[in-house]
């Protein structure tokens, strides 16, 4: 009732109650209102009805309230005084009876002035009582107003300023208190204001605590645009006509631009001419009025040259079409251009336009005389039906003025809700289409650039959102084509939407010439393994997309799918070949065919709307009413045309007395029956019909139509009951008469009415007819009406319903089957089940059903996780009989209690709600324990349905049921049928959506005066229901604030750890009122949501912000919420009722963002999709990384596998691949995807072994696990190109990060000549060269030289028995992506450590590795250095004892403080890298790297690890303590390979090993160089030992020191 708590918050407070609580402080109420001719007699009776409403709601007594009226026009006029009436009735009866209108003109300021005198004599002192002035007007006031209100105001008196629809706003805000001002956009909106004057009095007295105000100069009221007209508008015209063309041209541009809102905030105008040049007469910014601009276009005249319309069009798209010179575009507003020419262009207009309509702007063309058909299909948007205009004289076109202001309307409104609007009638139509098996063909042939490629991707991905993919649901398999073929994916290759759209990403174009016929010939052996795969009938549809002419023949190919039942729908660009894509698809399938890649967007509604059509149309019965407008504005030639769309839209029906039934009403002055429903069951007859119907003329009476065909939706008429019933108005003029309220009634049978109108036809009486607009259709002409009957078919076939699917619910019936229940009846509750199975989203994690039947006992039909599709579900239904007995429903529902067992299907643990549906027909024998044993299983969360037949109790269904809600009674069987939609419905609304993010979750909602506090409630209880389904108390952390004038934080984030504690509070919270400043509230909204670089920034926390609104902001809410958009929040906005869609759409970024209802109380129709759609958000992905792997075993010989002597490569590659394919996201790239595929190279095998880059890592693992050696491989430059040509270098791939890896036992080739190699390929555009040292390697130390790209990682050598190899891996190509894609030098240690430790936790996890170590472990006891292995490969220097000295040496060098310098001193550790110890010694010079020291190293071949270009050398490894990785000792086994002979050092514990008799094995072990590695050498500067270093060169004999 309440609809505004305060009115500090007119436009957007909430309120919370209705009670007349009185204001804790006393007043003096005077109420002022305008009684002028401006307010009008006829209206001054609802201005009575509110001052009658306002004073019945005050607490009028002299204690609390004081109230006086006085009225105004030219005078003050008083009715009575403070004093005057001390009762509440006194006042009620003198407004009843003498308070009579005045008229006059409206002098607001006298009555202010004179109201001060009268009323509010003298300032105000401390004791008196507060004084507040409440003014009504009707209109802006003929005198000044500010002064005598300002006069008021420093008396302290408290203005409440309320105005009319015609008031103005600015003079309220004036007078009124500040945020106490109120602009009415109705006469409603004042009555329902007047249950808010208690609460808005109160709040005037005494301001609600815990409040945000806005600063003063925040509010801005917004321009009104006419009908939300709001765009950048830009016209391109020729110059080179004649004089009187261009007289026709300006009377064009005036009419037009007259006709537009030009003013600041709605419609910018620019203006460019063009002839040989570009010239730009008007530019976006100039804000210009509209008098200035047709100034302006008075100046306009004829200039000679040449028609470089392309010139033309690049100088708008840079020039006029920018931020930088007045474009609104980054505000959402949409770019719109109008070209108009009569002549063809003389340079390139196809590349030009395309860009224009990239940079996001709508393109008119409009063509007079000469200009080129083609051209101007080519520069504007498609469809050409919609944008482009042919005239044949310069004549024509002043009077095409007006439909462009139609064409211009329609298409803002379509971009800013129909387009989604229709995406999801479509997408929840498609759910009909069960199963489906879609093979996309795809030309990848050189004629299509790499651009043009990316957009056919995207349109692949995008046909498939619109699917339900699943293996028993819809399935997506691409083939591309060339000269060549190349399966990119089969139908069982991948099951979910995210794989299909990865795998889609990962195709590469694989260039050549068309040859369409041989494609269509390889698809066959595809498309027949896919009917033997899902037998019994599937629907099988080809998409063939191509850009050119075909090679070769296409016609017989395609008519052999055809005779296999392959559907193919054919899709050409550009130069494809009109004649080719008519024998691809045949005769019963028109081709698609667009000028531009850009435009497939446009058409992929078209496509999936057409495979839809045929499952949504199935099973479709439906009675169908035209009703034809055969008025005089009509004429023969439009009625034919409309003739012509009736029996089209027949034709593409199934006729017949059980299925759709047709009939005709024509209207004008008078109705006129043409035929009735039941009249024709037969095409052929519907079309004589139709035929011979004639034109009436006369004038258009809609309304009495309305009433006249409602009578034809009875059975008298023809009409069955049951059946869906459509109305089909066409109509091209305005009714003459009042059109709502029969279209209401007929609404209210349950007809649904389409209005299909053209532009004459008034298209508010359209909607209001419709009573949505969702379901009018509004063309230019009646030519168009052929461009939607596959659209109005569709719909008609697939109409709106809350609930199209339940998604995700464990349902359990239990069904009655005892002796009272005949064999009919038992299958009327077995049709019954079917039908809530079809309803029903069936998939193991999905909807999953089980059943128990009972008498006298209880039997188990199937349980929950039994059957995972649909028809096996329908089949064990269908299959049962009823046995017989008596009833006994508490034994059956507490054995059903079984079926909700995890062992059983159930998946209550992962919150998927629980339903048990209890069917009987009678009264149970054990009733006693029947409520008790409802309860039971109710308290266990399992929500019970009672539905009862017949002689069911209703006392036992409500006991079971718990609630009235959940129980259903009908008096026969046959009335289970009707039944089934209710229950299924209500069914529907317990479905959860698997919700499974992490995320911020934020609510900003109104809470300003438009908003009745009922209203308020039912807006709470929809938060509630929204958290119901996606609050997950371990991942989404729920914010709330209140809005309105005010800004008020409700709920901290994370402030309420339970569901239950969160709803109480929302429960509580209370109304602020006041008028909407929603850009103010996304200001302070911002204090919610962490900076991007925090840490739930960039642990993939999703910030997420919901905006509910019922009403117009009156500030600007495009900067703010384009802030929160930069700083990575998403957005979805919600609006109620009479809202403003553009700002909507501005708040939300995207159409597909922004939901809109009509009463507060549908707010639950939204509800699954906004769940849907915030759950399942479209995450881009913004970084690509392509990884080949290389395999160097030198130790294989022919006749091998891969895996030969390599048990820990066979161990750890599947770990190692699954993680090089699923690298998560990027730091700097919250809320976008990062995708890494590999690609293996092996040119050493008998039989191939390379592979392209794949996804998925088991695809790669199957290539390998059957390859046999051919020869030995070899790590040498060779082998390093070989592995870069695997990389591709098209421009399509530049953009791919590219990764080498390779697995090796040790270089085969200079060390000089491979670090040559290693950079050339860098120079090249590689990114990162990793390698991993393999069992029983030699000089393994030197593969380090080779390296680069790692990051800060560069001096951990990685082996593969590295503990975590796989993870170690994957942080080093993410190290790469990070420093590539994100400019991060550095930031994976941390990360590393912490998954670590967590890691450590996971008991699994680490016990498993541990104990395959351990077994190793067993074996390396022969050689000690098993224990050494802790530090892992320390152990190996170990064995020369001399490089042990060197790690003290380093130690003591420890500048590693300094290491924190990182990476520079990469170039130090070159010294390091020196023969055994001594060499260490020299290692020292690397302290930063001083050359000087660098220089006498001229031994190199230890030349130091190559330090990553650019990387910051942040945190220098300590990685030390990683010692304890040496649990890798297992690797250690294999260590009994060193030859050292003394035995004693291995009885020895590692460490010992180290240090002790080093020096002798020094000389032997040349392996000192592996051991090296790690040792810090880099740290030393002690360049002097460096002179020991040729001891180093005697380490020869290390090689066996390597055990």
């Amino acid at each position: 009732m309440k609809m505004l708590l305060t009115l500090f918050l007119f436009l957007i407070g909430s309120q919370t109650s209705v009670t007349q609580t009185p204001a804790s402080t006393s007043a003096d109420i005077v109420l002022l209102v305008d009684s002028s001719s401006s307010l009008g007699d006829k209206t001054f009776p609802s201005v009575k009805a509110f001052i009658s409403k306002t004073i019945g709601l005050l607490t009028a007594t002299p204690t609390q309230y004081r109230i006086a009226l006085a009225q105004y026009s030219d005078d003050l006029h008083l009715e009575f005084q403070l004093d005057t009436h001390k009762t509440k009735n006194a006042m009620l009866n003198h407004v009843k009876k003498n308070f009579v209108f005045k008229g006059g003109s409206v002098r607001t300021g006298n009555a202010l002035q004179k109201v001060h005198s009268a009323y509010f004599k003298g300032p105000i002192s401390r004791r008196d009582k507060n004084r507040i002035l409440v003014v009504l007007t009707s209109g802006k006031s003929e005198d000044d107003v500010e002064k005598p209100a300002n006069d008021l105001k420093s008396d302290g008196v408290k203005i409440i300023a309320l105005g009319m629809p015609d008031t103005d706003l600015k003079e309220l805000q004036s007078m009124a208190t500040p945020r106490f001002s109120q602009k009415f956009r109705t006469l409603r909106d004042l009555s329902m204001f007047s249950q808010n004057m208690t609460k808005i009095i109160e709040s005037v007295i005494q301001p609600p605590p815990d409040v945000i105000q806005p600063p003063p100069d925040v509010i801005q009221p917004p321009a009104v645009c006419m009908s939300n007209f709001v765009a950048d508008v830009v016209f391109i015209v020729d110059e080179g006509v004649s004089i009187p063309q261009s007289e026709d041209i300006k009377q064009f541009l005036q009419n037009a631009i007259d006709s537009l809102d030009v003013q600041k905030d709605c419609v910018q105008i620019g203006l460019v001419t063009y002839s040989s040049k570009p010239r730009l007469l008007s530019l976006l910014s100039e804000e210009m009025s509209k008098t200035a601009i047709l100034e302006k276009i008075k100046g306009f005249s004829p200039r000679e040259g040449k028609a470089n319309i392309g010139a033309a069009i690049n100088a708008t798209r840079k020039d006029v079409f920018s931020v930088r010179f007045g474009s609104r575009k980054a505000q959402r507003i949409e770019q719109i251009a109008i070209l108009i020419t009569h002549r063809p262009s003389e340079d390139n207009v196809s590349e030009a336009a395309l860009g224009l309509r990239k940079a996001g702007v709508t393109v008119f063309t409009v063509g007079v005389e000469n200009a080129d058909d083609t051209q101007l299909t080519q520069i504007a948007s498609h469809p050409p039906q919609l944008y482009v205009t042919k005239l044949t004289a310069f004549s024509n076109l002043p009077g095409q003025a007006k439909n462009l202001q139609k064409k211009l309307l329609n298409q803002i409104q379509d971009k800013m809700y129909f387009q989604s609007e229709r995406r999801e009638l479509l997408k929840a139509g498609c759910m009909d289409t069960e199963e489906a098996d879609i093979y996309m063909l795809i030309d990848g042939s050189t004629s299509i650039s790499s651009d043009a490629f990316r957009e056919i991707k995207h349109f692949l991905k995008e046909v498939i959102k619109m699917f339900n993919i699943g293996p028993n649901k819809v399935r997506f398999g691409a083939v591309q084509y060339s000269h060549n073929f190349r399966t990119e994916f089969k139908l069982n290759d991948y099951n979910t939407k995210n794989e299909l759209e990865k795998a889609i990403d990962n195709i590469r174009q694989i260039y050549g010439d068309t040859y369409i016929g041989a494609a269509l010939t390889y698809m066959q052996p595809l498309l027949k393994e896919a009917r033997n795969q899902r037998p019994g009938g599937v629907p099988c549809y080809l998409i063939v997309l191509t850009d050119g002419v075909s090679h070769d023949n296409v016609k017989e190919p395609a008519e052999q799918l055809r005779n296999e039942k392959i559907n193919i729908y054919a899709v050409g660009v550009k130069g494809a070949n009109e004649e080719q894509l008519h024998e691809i698809a045949g005769p019963n399938n028109k081709p698609f065919f667009v000028q531009e890649f850009d435009a497939l967007k446009t058409i992929k509604n078209e496509i999936v709307q057409r495979i839809c059509t045929g499952e949504a149309c199935r099973e479709m019965r439906a009675d169908i009413m035209f009703l034809v407008d055969s008025s005089g504005s009509i004429g023969q030639d439009n009625f034919s045309k409309m003739k012509s769309f009736m029996k089209e839209l027949v034709k593409k029906s199934d006729i017949g007395a059980d299925r759709v039934q047709v009939g005709v009403v024509q209207f004008s002055g008078t109705n006129q029956e043409e035929f009735q429903l039941n009249r024709y069951s037969s095409k052929s007859d519907i079309f004589s019909a139709i035929d011979g119907m004639s034109l009436m003329g006369d004038i258009t009476l809609t309304g009495g139509a309305l009433t006249f065909v409602s009578d034809y939706f009875k059975p008298s008429k023809g009409a069955r009951p049951g059946v869906k019933k459509f109305l089909i108005l066409i109509t091209d003029g305005v009714a003459g008469d009042e059109v709502k309220s029969p279209a209401e009634k007929l609404q209210n049978q349950g007809v649904v009415i389409f209005s299909v109108g053209v532009f004459n036809a008034n298209k508010t009486q359209l909607e209001e007819i419709s009573g949505t607009r969702k379901l009018v259709f509004y063309v230019e002409k009646f030519d168009i009406l052929k461009h939607i009957e596959d659209e109005l078919i569709f719909r008609i076939c697939s109409p709106y319903e809350e609930c199209k699917r339940i998604e995700r619910l464990d349902v359990v019936f239990v069904i009655d089957e005892s002796g009272s229940i005949s064999r009919e009846q038992y299958e009327t509750m077995k049709e019954f089940m079917i039908t809530l199975v079809k309803k029903s989203d069936v998939a193991p994690d999905r909807v999953q059903f089980g059943a128990v039947k009972y008498s006298d006992e209880p039997t188990m039909l199937f349980y929950l996780n039994e059957y995972n599709a649909k028809s096996k579900i329908v089949e064990a239904i269908q299959k049962d009989t009823s046995r017989g007995g008596s009833t006994y429903t508490a034994k059956a529902i507490a054995y059903a209690e079984s079926l909700f067992a995890k062992e059983h299907g159930s998946r209550k643990d992962k919150g998927v709600p629980q339903i048990l549906i209890v069917i009987t027909d009678g009264v149970s024998h054990d009733t006693a324990q029947l409520n008790d044993t409802a309860k039971r299983l109710r308290d266990k969360g399992i929500i019970i349905y009672a539905v009862g037949i017949k002689d069911a109790n209703s006392g036992e269904l409500l006991g079971m049921a718990g609630s009235e809600d959940k129980y259903f009674y009908v008096d026969t069987f046959e009335g289970l049928k009707n039944t089934s939609v209710v229950v299924s419905d209500t069914v529907c609304g317990d479905s959860k959506p698997e919700c499974e993010i992490k995320a911020d979750l934020v609510f900003l909602i109104d809470g300003s005066n438009s908003i009745d506090p009922n209203d308020f409630i039912k807006m709470k209880k929809f938060l509630e229901s929204v958290i119901d389904l996606i609050f997950y108390e371990h991942n989404v952390q729920v914010g709330i604030a209140q809005y309105s004038d005010l800004y008020k934080k409700e709920v901290d984030l994370g402030a309420f750890p339970g569901k239950t504690e969160l709803k109480a509070r929302i429960q509580n919270i209370k109304q602020i009122t006041g008028y909407t400043l929603i850009g103010s509230a996304l200001t302070n909204v911002k204090e919610f949501f962490a900076p991007s670089g925090s840490k739930r920034a960039t642990r993939n926390v999703r910030p997420i912000l919901l905006v509910l609104t019922d009403g117009e902001s009156q500030d600007n809410v495009a900067e703010p919420a384009e802030n929160l958009r930069k700083q990575g929040v998403d957005m979805y906005a919600i609006g109620v009722g009479n809202i403003n869609d553009f700002q909507l759409m501005q708040i939300a970024g995207a159409a597909e963002r922004k939901y809109t209802v009509d009463d507060f109380s549908k707010l639950k129709s939204i509800k699954k999709r906004l769940v849907d759609d915030v759950c399942n958000p479209v995450v881009p992905t913004t970084c690509f990384v392509d990884i080949v792997v290389g395999f160097d075993i030198s130790s294989q010989k022919r006749g091998d596998h891969l895996f030969d002597g390599q048990f820990q490569l066979k161990t750890y590659l599947p770990g190692i691949l699954k993680a090089l394919t699923s690298l998560s996201s990027l730091s700097c790239n919250v809320g976008t995807k990062t995708q890494s595929s590999v690609a293996v190279y092996l040119s050493n095998t008998l039989t191939p072994g390379s592979s392209k880059f794949e996804i998925d890592s088991e695809k790669i693992l199957n290539i390998l696990r059957n390859l046999t050696i051919n020869t030995t491989s070899y790590l040498n430059s060779n082998f390093l190109e070989s592995l870069w040509k695997t990389f591709t270098s098209n421009s399509d791939d530049q953009n791919r990060k590219k990764v080498l890896l390779v697995f090796s036992d040790g270089l085969d080739e200079n060390v000089e000549k491979l670090e040559q190699k290693s950079e050339e390929l860098r120079k090249k555009g590689l990114n990162a060269l990793i390698t991993v040292v393999l069992e029983r390697a030699s000089n393994s130390h030197e593969l380090q030289y080779i390296e680069f790209g790692r990051g800060s990682e560069y001096n951990n050598p990685l082996t593969i028995d590295k503990q975590n190899i796989a993870n170690a891996l994957a942080l080093s190509v993410r190290n790469m992506a990070e420093r590539i894609c994100c400019s991060v030098p550095c930031m994976c240690i941390g990360d590393g450590g912490a998954a670590g430790y967590r890691g450590g936790q996971g008991d699994k996890g680490a016990k498993g590795v541990k104990g395959h170590a351990g077994h190793l472990g067993e074996d390396g006891e022969l050689g000690s250095r098993g224990l050494t292995g802790l530090p892992g490969e320390q152990g190996i220097k170990g064995c020369e004892g001399s490089r042990g000295l060197k790690g003290y040496r380093g130690i003591s060098g420890q500048k590693g403080n300094q290491g924190d310098n990182g990476i520079d001193g990469v170039n130090g550790e070159q010294g390091s890298l020196g023969h055994p110890g001594i060499k260490g010694e020299k290692g020292d010079l690397g302290n930063m790297g001083n050359p000087g020291p660098r220089g006498p190293f001229g031994d190199r071949g230890e030349k130091g690890f190559r330090g990553d270009p650019g990387n910051s050398g942040l945190n220098n490894v300590e990685r030390g303590p990683k010692g304890s990785k040496g649990d890798w000792g297992r690797q250690g086994e294999k260590g009994p390979m060193g030859s050292p002979g003394s035995p004693g050092s291995r009885g020895t514990p590692g460490p010992n090993g180290r240090r002790g008799a080093p020096g002798l094995q020094g000389e032997k072990g040349k392996e000192g160089p592996k051991g090296s590695e790690g040792e810090q050498g880099f740290r030393g500067s002690q360049g002097l030992r460096g002179i020991e270093g040729v001891k180093g060169e005697k380490g020869t004999d290390g090689n066996k020191g390597l055990q």
